[in-house]
């Protein structure tokens, strides 16, 4: 085989695995923003539903009780 179809299987190669990577890269971000979102999200809903359990069950010391 001629050194040039060589030279042009490697270049191939090389051009469709860094497509491939770049495809994976946009595709990871995008997911871990997601995730990042979804997460954040989640805690702001825990945190809320904590306050307002503690809210209902605080009666030792609250606004009606001083």
């Amino acid at each position: 085989m001629p050194i040039e179809f060589w030279i042009f299987l490697w270049q191939a190669l090389l051009i469709l695995a860094l497509i491939l990577f770049a495809i994976m890269a946009v595709v990871v971000t995008i997911g871990g923003a997601v995730d990042i979102v979804r997460l954040l999200r989640t805690l702001r809903e825990e945190h809320a539903r904590s306050v307002a359990d503690k809210q209902d069950t605080d009666t030792f010391v609250n606004r009606e009780n001083l």
